[in-house]
């Protein structure tokens, strides 16, 4: 059966006209794929795979990444954290039968009227070394007990001159904590880090501030995982109004090979549980602003038709019971020409 039997228009798109418009996005707003903290502005080679970008976005100046905060250490009694990233690569789109994307055992072979989704995602997290943790537990400790941010304080004394006497080596050691290095004094120390110089005067430990500070990072911990999703759309109603949307669905998710598996079952059902309650409910695509009014379009180039004329996504029939339709490695839509009395 043609295609124009059922409907007025019809008209298609390749996975691989996809996949190539994804990679090209992918160069031209590297933002949109790569997250991590400031710092990398300055060393983007720590970053666990180099962002491919087009050398106008280079030229430019644009962000290369989405500007994230620190991950924060808990429990400290200043703002202070890590260095992260968040990179995702490697995007592929396949649509059914399922002869580009080859899916793990987990989800089957590709259903009929379904798209499978690959990409590579890349976490990496700076772990501080001994030595510059040891650097900073000072202005730690001086800052809880400045703070009176402590677990365990001192008892309180029981008589005013008992009071004076308990305070005195606190005071002293207090005041000892405090004679080489202060929070209101910048250090003025640099802290070699392989080939990397790190001015520590950047790492002031202010409790005032609202900013937090990062440690010195050397390299991240990087894993890089491989994740797989399966989708379809579907057209409903939502709510009591009648209006036909557009919704997308996620079908089954699996992240391949990360150990032990209940962590991976957490994680998967931690990733499909914001997909599906999250993001995917934001996606759905109101039918009103897939009709092409092609009257006021003309209208608008002075050319004054009497008729309304439009075009209209097919509706389902048992012709058509499918639209859009992901078949052939291709998704189809079916388009009706609609002429109203204007």
């Amino acid at each position: 059966m043609p295609f124009t039997d059922r409907s007025d228009l019809f008209g298609a798109v390749h996975e691989e006209g996809i996949n190539r418009v994804v990679r090209h996005v992918m160069r031209q707003r590297p933002s949109l794929f790569n997250y991590a903290t400031p710092f990398f502005r300055r060393r983007p080679d720590l970053l666990c795979t180099p962002i491919q970008a087009d050398q106008r976005v280079i030229d430019a100046g644009n962000p290369l990444f989405t500007v994230q905060d620190p991950l924060p250490i808990l429990g400290a009694s200043v703002k202070i954290g890590l260095n992260f990233c968040v990179q995702l690569t490697d995007f592929q789109i396949d649509f059914h039968p399922g002869n580009t994307i080859a899916l793990p055992p987990q989800l089957g072979a590709l259903p009929p009227q379904r798209l499978a989704l690959r990409f590579r995602a890349c976490v990496g997290i700076d772990c501080p070394s001994d030595d510059v943790i040891a650097e900073h537990i000072r202005e730690m400790e001086l800052a809880a007990v400045r703070q009176g941010d402590l677990f365990a304080p001192a008892p309180r004394p029981r008589t005013r001159r008992m009071a004076a006497q308990s305070v005195r080596p606190v005071l002293a050691n207090v005041t000892r904590l405090a004679s080489p290095v202060t929070l209101a004094t910048p250090i003025r120390r640099r802290f070699p880090l392989d080939d990397i110089a790190i001015d520590l005067d950047d790492l002031v430990l202010d409790p005032g501030s609202n900013e937090p500070r990062t440690l010195p990072t050397r390299s991240l911990i990087c894993v890089c995982l491989e994740v797989f999703a399966t989708a379809h759309f579907e057209w409903g109603t939502i709510g009591n109004d009648g209006k036909q949307y557009l919704k997308p669905r996620l079908d089954g998710i699996e992240i391949v090979d990360l150990q032990p598996t209940p962590m991976e079952d957490a994680i998967e059902c931690f990733i499909k549980t914001t997909l599906r309650l999250g993001i995917l409910p934001r996606l759905v695509v109101p039918m009103e602003t897939m009709i092409l009014d092609i009257t006021s379009m003309l209208s608008d180039n002075n050319v004054t038709i009497e008729e309304k004329v439009s075009l209209r996504p097919a509706p389902i029939t048992p012709q058509l019971p499918f639209n859009p339709a992901i078949e052939g490695d291709q998704l189809k839509a079916f388009i009706n020409l609609v002429i109203e009395e204007a």
